[in-house]
């Protein structure tokens, strides 16, 4: 039988051989760590990221810290612009950049830009394919819903910092960042109640008006100022019936230099003014009787019908198959001819809301051809109004642009490997072995 002293003697020898066994696997990782240090990094694979509900933030760090030769971004929604920027600026710096979604991104476009009006409305646009619901909305919060997309046009009184409109897959964002110069509009009429009522409506709304209007043969009352007809003067010109023949043909030079004309009742029949107008001038009609107030007031007012419209004019109001209203581009300017001669009726006889009605009517009139130059706000850089940043108004176009059209990802590719995670093993079991071995030996009293 073994005395203890033998025992003890050979549990001292497995202790150090044990002990010898930690020394050599920490010198073992320790030298692994050494030619880690001095190979040259080998070729990484396809490194692949996936957008979470922590975005692509985590792996576009891994990315731009340890560089893959190859980069695949699947994208459940068309990335911010921020990210958007930041894949694209990895693949100029030598990265294979590509990326894939497991679904489709809906393409969507939005755009808002100032209107033509006193009172400085903003016009926003928006197209939104796949039928899925948008929501419009802007800092101060939401303003409209699309249920199912599509394209569509908003008129916003005010507008809180940036305009956003979202889908399941996209949010676009834009801002309006121009605004517009609006010079006054020139009517030129007979004296009687639609010269009245016109220039009431227009400067009720807030339009600067300036007027000539014909009392008697050389005797006109005019107002507001006046003078040659041209662009830096006026924004638009009314002609409202023949009394504006002596002006056709400074009202034609002032359109083929980008001013706005709207010929009213028989006015397209003047001269020079007819070869401009949407198209001829018909044979007047009665309204129907008692329609002026009813919920379709124009239709009980005397029109000189579009006849034969050209082939450039754009319809904008019908009676039937008769054509009320249309409007077409001159050279640099526009031209709407309105057939309505009589539109007093409808402020007078209408309904309760016909006075802010045929205000706002004549308003759009004149506002769809007014010259009206931008005038560029004082920005600081790409930041919006709310200080978020740059907008980005079509994602999906911008990304194809970006970062070229979705590739779908191989699966036959190897995924990326964390070259760190080799090397924290090693170290760690360094660390341990030395840790053990220097434990214990202490324990049995060896230095």
């Amino acid at each position: 039988m073994r005395s203890r002293a033998d025992r003890a003697k050979g549990a001292r020898r497995i202790r150090e051989l044990a002990e010898r066994v930690l020394r050599g696997v920490a010198l073992a990782a320790l030298a692994a760590l050494f030619w880690r240090a001095l190979m040259p990094p080998a070729p990484k694979a396809m490194s692949i990221a996936r957008s979470d509900k922590a975005g692509l933030t985590p792996s576009l760090l891994r990315w731009t810290l340890d560089a893959p030769s190859a980069a695949h971004a699947v994208l459940d929604r068309a990335p911010d612009p921020q990210s958007r920027d930041w894949i694209a600026a990895l693949a100029r710096s030598g990265t294979a950049v590509s990326w894939s979604s497991p679904r489709t991104l809906g393409a969507s476009a939005v755009v808002a830009e100032p209107t033509p009006e006193p009172y400085g409305a903003t016009r926003v646009r928006l197209a939104a394919a796949g039928g899925d619901p948008v929501s419009i909305g802007d800092a101060a919060g939401l303003i409209d819903t699309l249920p199912r997309g599509g394209a569509s046009e908003l008129e916003l009184s005010s507008v809180a910092g940036t305009i956003r409109a979202s889908g399941a897959t996209f949010t676009a964002s834009t801002a309006s960042r121009d605004s517009l110069s609006l010079r006054p509009v020139l009517v030129l009429g007979t004296a009687g109640w639609e010269s009245k009522f016109t220039i009431a409506a227009l400067e009720e709304r807030g339009w600067r008006v300036a007027s000539r209007v014909r009392v008697a043969p050389n005797v006109e009352v005019t107002q507001g100022p006046l003078g040659a007809i041209d662009t830096s003067r006026y924004a638009a010109v009314i002609a409202l019936d023949s009394s504006a023949a002596s002006s056709a043909g400074a009202i034609a030079r002032y359109v083929r230099d980008g001013g706005g004309v709207v010929l009213a009742g028989s006015a397209a029949r003047l001269g020079p003014v007819s070869a401009l107008a949407a198209g001829g001038v018909g044979r007047r009609m009665a309204g129907v009787a008692g329609a002026v107030a009813s919920s379709t007031p124009r239709e009980g007012l005397g029109v000189f019908p579009v006849a034969a419209p050209r082939g450039d004019a754009v319809v904008l109001e019908t009676r039937g198959t008769v054509v009320t209203v249309a409007a077409r581009r001159v050279a640099a300017g526009r031209v709407l001819q309105s057939g309505y001669d009589e539109t007093w009726r409808w402020r007078m006889a209408g309904g309760d809301e016909a006075m802010t009605a045929h205000r706002e009517w004549w308003s759009r009139l004149v506002s769809a051809v007014a010259y009206a130059p931008l005038v560029r706000r004082a920005s600081s850089g790409d930041v919006t109004l709310d200080g978020v940043g740059a907008t980005d108004e079509a994602p999906l176009a911008s990304l194809i642009d970006a970062l070229g059209p979705a590739s779908p990802l191989d699966s036959r590719l190897p995924a990326t490997t964390d070259d760190t995670r080799m090397t924290r093993i090693l170290f760690a079991a360094a660390l341990a072995a030395l840790l053990l071995e220097w434990a214990s030996r202490r324990l049995r009293g060896a230095r």
